[in-house]
């Protein structure tokens, strides 16, 4: 039986990549794969992006060659970092901004067998930035985003800070399907809390950025009253939310520039909020996995400190850090309460079921 023709450019081809549904040859496989973990996957078609694809041109448009790809079914989440990256500086410019303000990048890789979580989370959290950059197709300048447009944002992220989590922790596939969902849950709203000031702080932007390079609507009563319900005007949204930002502001902004945490220090803190021992629904066996995770990420941590960086005084410094998590965990609750409150306008009501289930099971942590 003769190949099939592959699905973006038409040669032969036999097998499924990256999760496709249809046939994908080998050459469209590679540049899928090039393209995802390329920095500069966020170009742009310079017609009107319906550009012919096929293998026979020498010269083919990437912009429409991913967009087919992604029509086949291709999965961004299903490709992983090249594993040389783990114990080897390439020294080349494939380095988000998050890691060009770290000083300690070579140094860290240089010390990978004694920091393996470490590394392995720097090289899938690397991975994240540029598949958002090609989910996203950021916008230049920047803008800011109200409730409505956030609501969205973190709907689609949320499948790339999952794939995130499956790949740079194996030791997911030990729990149980329900337990993933709670641990997830939880550290997903928790995350979201903590890296928008960690990206802009990293960028050298006193913004709280978003996924996709944009950032919070600074006015308090456009960002809620967009989400166009009668009872909430912007003036009525200023007097009852600004207490929250506020807190906000307090807690997780002001400690986070405080502390100005390095993205290694960083996955660390998001990583303790991962693998939460409190939660209910966990067994005994995902409490005892759970355990030894934040052990090792503050061994890790430590030695880090030690032996890297080398600060004066490690064990306060971790302390330091540590306190973060408090900072967090603060917010959270009050973030509970912004989204009763939220609830109290009925502002979900216009929401697809999908992301309504998400806020409802939020407030039941």
């Amino acid at each position: 039986m003769p190949p099939r023709p592959c699905f973006v450019c038409r040669s032969p081809a036999n097998e499924c990549h990256f999760g496709s549904k249809s046939q994908i040859c080998r050459a469209c496989s590679a540049f899928f794969r090039r393209y995802v973990l390329s920095p500069k996957s966020a170009i742009k078609c310079r017609k009107d992006q319906s550009c012919r694809i096929n293998f026979e041109d020498n010269r083919i448009c990437r912009y429409c060659r991913m967009e087919l790809c992604i029509q086949a079914g291709m999965k961004t989440t299903a490709v992983q970092p090249p594993r040389e990256k783990y114990s080897e500086n390439k020294g080349d410019s494939e380095t988000s901004s998050c890691y060009s303000s770290s000083p300690y990048t070579c140094e860290v890789q240089s010390c990978s067998e004694d920091l393996p979580r470490l590394n392995r989370l720097s090289v899938h959290f690397q991975n994240l930035e540029n598949v958002r950059k090609l989910e996203f197709q950021n916008q230049e300048p920047p803008k800011s985003r109200n409730m409505v447009e956030l609501i969205e944002i973190l709907r689609k992220d949320m499948r790339l800070v999952s794939g995130f989590v499956e790949g740079a922790y194996p030791e997911m596939g030990k729990m149980s399907r329900l337990e993933k969902k709670i641990l997830f849950l939880n550290f997903f709203i928790k995350y979201m809390i903590v890296e928008p000031p960690f990206l802009g702080f990293s960028a050298g932007r006193k913004e709280m950025v978003l996924p996709n390079g944009d950032h919070y609507e600074e006015d308090i009563g456009r960002f809620y009253s967009a989400i166009n319900v009668d009872s909430l005007t912007e003036k009525t949204a200023e007097k009852y939310f600004k207490p929250y930002w506020d807190e906000y502001k307090r807690t997780v902004i002001d400690d986070l520039y405080f502390l100005k945490p390095d993205v290694y220090e960083f996955l660390t803190v998001s990583g303790l909020i991962l693998w939460d021992t409190g939660l209910d629904g966990i067994s005994d066996q995902g409490v005892e996995i759970c355990q030894k995770m934040r052990e090792k990420l503050v061994g890790e941590i430590h030695f880090y400190y030690k032996n890297v960086k080398k600060v004066e005084d490690p064990c306060l410094r971790l302390g330091q850090i540590m306190m973060l998590l408090s900072s967090v965990q603060k917010s959270f609750g009050k973030y509970q309460e912004e989204l009763q409150m939220c609830g109290f306008f009925e502002m979900y009501k216009n929401l697809d079921p999908e992301t309504y289930n998400i806020i409802n099971e939020s407030l039941q942590l």
